[in-house]
């Protein structure tokens, strides 16, 4: 699990300095990686990425948010994956729709990780956000 959770750290930590150097996350994401986000606050419908829809919706964010942490709570391992319970923390930085400049936002994320080659491969989101 050491070299499994070192990457999810490692992703956490491109994701909170809103990096886009798609370098950096080849490095962490298998070449057919797939991010499946479920329903929540932010969408009311299933979205699938590949590793370009990713990096898009990762330069979006740097213009969105202002700062973001993530927090591991617990991390379960089975087999080839990992159950990521965590929590995430962002402010927003520019008034985009229903959310203003300096709002908060927190989200209790469970994410199912899947890997293959030593990377990243399948990526399950289920984010619940406070209202």
């Amino acid at each position: 699990m050491d070299e499994k959770l070192a990457l999810i750290y490692r992703y956490f930590h491109l994701l909170e300095k809103f990096s886009v150097d798609a370098t950096e996350y080849a490095s962490i994401f298998h070449p057919n990686i797939v991010q499946t986000a479920y329903p929540n606050l932010l969408s009311d419908e299933v979205k699938q990425r590949n590793f370009d829809v990713m990096m898009e919706s990762m330069a979006t964010n740097k213009i969105i948010l202002k700062s973001q942490h993530f927090s591991v709570v617990k991390v379960v391992e089975s087999g080839n994956s990992l159950v990521v319970e965590a929590t995430w923390t962002g402010e927003i930085g520019v008034d985009a729709g229903q959310f203003r400049r300096g709002q908060i936002l927190k989200a209790f994320i469970c994410s199912v990780i899947e890997f293959r080659d030593g990377k990243i491969y399948r990526q399950r989101n289920y984010d619940c956000y406070e209202n």
